[in-house]
């Protein structure tokens, strides 16, 4: 009745421990070698002025994503045009320390679920302890590799495997078996090209099993987050074809392919043009289905950057147009052993070794796009016309696709460059390392994807995702007020007087544990008030950290309808905030509290002397005096200037980074000082809409605001130890003209210039606060 054909099958238990898989064959041993640390999704090292939180992920690599913040919102799509490469610091360690440090340059905007369920594409494969996975684009050469890899005997897990002609699609176990009498290779009875497919494998525990050389899927996000975990990773690879040429033979094939669940008979007596104006036309495919998205929704630049930094850091990439090259990268990294008889008689018979390729699927010869092989699937295969670049229909194609195509332009640079890197996992780890020989663009496709691009120095071009200053005041629909958390500046202070006023603030708190409120990629945005007698609430989202904000986005944060009021977000994340949660169609309203840096520095040298709850907190300072440890810079200088010009603590700040600082901060910033905390609470709660006659705003007003903004001053320490026990204390202050205000003036110059401005800023504001137009 299932017509099983295979002569033997075996079952397998779920999560079978790790171990040597009996079902893997022609495998080449490469030897495991230690991770290359890749960088995560960062965490301020500056410490966050709040409440004790659980240790987060440490990262050590602070490079700002300015520019890609400003070609994000701006100039996009000139992206490969406006770029420039930074050198290397040190190219002196070898082809590894080279490729990792460029690797590992800068923030990352890697998702949760690739940093920790996938490999990094710096590891040495080790077959026995990843389960690889290959994206199966449409008509991106991804049927050919798996008639490759079935050809040579793998193990694999995709449609086939759960037909229910074979009889194992209802089984509890999983189940390895040959679907076919004498053809020696083998499929897992689960479908992983589809959602409920994946689900079915996960339940049955797939990857743990360690059964599969080989996943295939098209859900690529999906089974990334599903199918691996900590213990059991994941290695991506993936096949990419021109998004013109792949979307055009997408729409002729479907024409003619009955077999296909999307098979269009319509399509049938369309032009292209008239295929291409359809609302339903494919759009964008490889950005929404990296970045998780249904096709309904749409992806912006912020979603580009996304998937760019996903392929970069987790995809080994290939190219159609370079076949050949591209299956001996996967066969190196699978661990497959190309001299062995099987293996080249398939690479000969696929037109992937010592032959002529026979036939061309893609384009344009200037773009090269061959399907090199003669043992394709001719059913999966069609001709059709070709519409070269410049032509009508290929630029409306193109215009639909605008950020698949900067991606794979992208993906071209980064396949070159990944070259030095496949190679290395087959020098002996004994052998000594050479000079990698990168050019410029292959050293740009290594950086996180932005990292590198050129500043444009003209604020009101580049910040285009901030709300001038001088302009009226919008509703939440356009805009949402936006607090610059300066760590050590009041910045806690403030949102507590708010809470007191009942705002909602969306910062890290309430993805507290100990308040019990869902905050995972798939759980409802809410707001809540998280304790007894105060009614400020909170949002389950967490800005404060890169993953959390990469999460917040990609859970809709401030852009989904019928998500909860939020009267403003609060995080010292300035730049990658402002590029990820906001943008020209809905602008960040920017205010801020400022101190002058030596006191902000002197006082974060003392709260982390105790701040033993703070991921920052350092063992060795509690052992130091302040003039110890003012002598030197200790790696956070000039934070203000960096943070705003998007420069880290290693690289050196000049006269146009202060500049461009200070004009940041004029057209975009209403700006609030610590010493002058009362007016510029007022002045905030005029931006926030607070109305200050309410008797109970006034009494928390009283409450935070009696110091007059000092919150270390004598006279009100027993006030303000009760109301913020964990951020405001006693301390010694630093006497100007003391060794260590001399030392850390020094160290801190560019901060202390900019604090001058901001003083004087905050001066000339004052009339502006004094009729504010607030916009209806």
């Amino acid at each position: 009745f299932h017509h099983v054909a295979a002569s033997a099958f075996s079952t397998i238990p779920k999560h079978q421990p790790q171990g040597m898989n009996p079902h893997r064959r022609n495998k080449k041993r490469i030897r495991p070698k230690a991770a290359a640390n890749p960088s995560s999704s960062q965490i301020m090292a500056a410490e966050h002025d709040h409440r004790p939180q659980p240790p987060a992920q440490a990262a050590n690599n602070q490079k700002s994503l300015f520019g890609a913040m400003i070609v994000a919102l701006c100039i996009f799509n000139i992206l490969d045009v406006d770029i420039h490469m930074n050198k290397a610091n040190d190219a002196s360690g070898g082809r590894r320390s080279l490729l990792s440090s460029l690797y590992l340059a800068g923030p990352s905007t890697l998702l949760p679920w690739a940093q920790h369920h996938l490999v990094d594409v710096m590891d040495r494969p080790d077959i026995e302890a990843e389960t690889a996975l290959f994206w199966h684009i449409p008509k991106s050469g991804g049927t050919t590799a798996k008639r490759l890899y079935q050809c040579m005997g793998q193990t694999l897990a995709h449609r086939v495997g759960a037909d229910p002609k074979w009889g194992h699609d209802q089984s509890e176990e999983l189940v390895v078996f040959e679907p076919h009498d004498g053809k020696d290779w083998k499929v897992v009875n689960v479908d992983t090209t589809i959602k409920a497919g994946i689900m079915r494998a996960k339940k049955l525990g797939l990857v743990q099993s360690h059964t599969t050389d080989l996943i295939f899927t098209m859900e690529p996000n999906f089974a990334g987050r599903e199918l691996y975990d900590e213990e059991n990773k994941g290695r991506f690879l993936a096949l990419f074809r021109h998004p013109v040429d792949r979307a055009l033979s997408m729409f002729f094939y479907l024409q003619t392919a009955t077999w296909e669940r999307t098979y269009r008979p319509e399509w049938a007596n369309m032009t292209v043009l008239e295929w291409a104006n359809l609302d339903h036309a494919e759009e964008d495919y490889m950005v929404h289905k990296l970045v998780g998205k249904g096709f309904r929704d749409t992806v912006d630049e912020t979603d580009l950057i996304i998937a760019k930094e996903l392929v970069r850091q987790r995809f080994i990439v290939g190219l159609m147009g370079e076949m050949n090259e591209s299956i001996r990268r996967f066969n190196i990294v699978l661990g497959v052993d190309e001299e062995s008889d099987r293996s080249e008689k398939c690479m000969v018979d696929f037109g992937l070794k010592d032959v002529t390729p026979a036939e061309t699927e893609g384009g344009s010869d200037s773009r090269n796009l061959q399907d090199k092989t003669s043992a394709t699937d001719k059913k999966n295969s069609n001709k059709h016309p070709k519409f070269e670049e410049g032509s009508p229909e290929f630029q409306v194609v193109a215009s639909r696709n605008s950020l698949d195509m900067l991606l794979y332009k992208y993906i071209e640079t980064l396949f070159d460059a990944q070259k030095e890197i496949v190679d290395s996992f087959l020098q002996d780890e004994a052998e000594p390392e050479q000079e990698p020989q990168l050019d410029e663009s292959a050293k740009l496709a290594l950086l996180p994807p932005g990292s590198a691009m050129k500043v444009v120095s003209n604020p009101s071009e580049v910040q285009g995702s901030l709300a001038n200053v001088n302009d009226p005041i919008q509703g939440r629909d356009s805009e949402t007020p936006f607090f610059w958390h300066v760590p050590k500046s009041g910045g806690t202070t403030l949102q507590r007087l708010y809470w007191c006023m009942g705002s909602t603030i969306a910062n890290e708190v309430g993805v507290n544990p100990k308040f019990g409120v869902k905050h995972g990629e798939f759980s409802n945005l809410v707001s809540f008030s998280p304790w007894k007698d105060n009614p400020g609430k909170v949002v389950n989202v967490d800005v404060a950290t890169h993953e959390g904000i990469l999460e917040a986005k990609n859970r809709g944060f401030l852009t989904k309808a019928g998500q909860p009021h939020v009267d403003f977000v609060s995080t010292p994340e300035f730049q990658f905030a402002s590029m990820m949660l906001f943008s020209p169609n809905h602008k960040a309203r920017m205010f801020a509290l400022f101190r002058h840096p030596i006191e902000r520095a002197v006082s974060k040298f003392y709260y982390l002397q105790k701040a033993t709850w703070e991921p920052t907190y350092n063992t060795r300072w509690a052992k130091m005096t302040l003039e110890e440890w003012a002598s030197r810079d200790r790696g956070d200088n000039n934070w203000m200037v960096r943070s705003l010009v998007g420069k880290t603590s290693k690289s050196e700040l000049n006269d146009e980074d202060l500049k461009l600082a200070k004009e940041i901060i004029r057209t975009k910033f209403a700006v609030g000082l610590m010493e002058n905390f009362e007016e510029s609470v007022h002045r905030f709660n005029i931006l926030l809409g607070v109305d200050e006659s309410d008797p109970k705003n006034q009494a928390c007003a009283d409450e935070f605001t009696s110091n007059g903004g000092d919150t270390h001053s004598s006279r009100n320490q027993d006030q303000i130890v009760k109301k913020n026990q964990f951020n405001s204390y006693s301390h010694p202050e630093a006497k100007r003209g003391s060794p260590a205000w001399v030392s850390l003036a020094k160290i801190h110059m560019y901060d202390s210039l900019l604090y001058r401005y901001i003083t004087e800023l905050f001066a000339e504001q004052r009339a502006m606060f004094q009729s504010t137009p607030v916009a209806t």
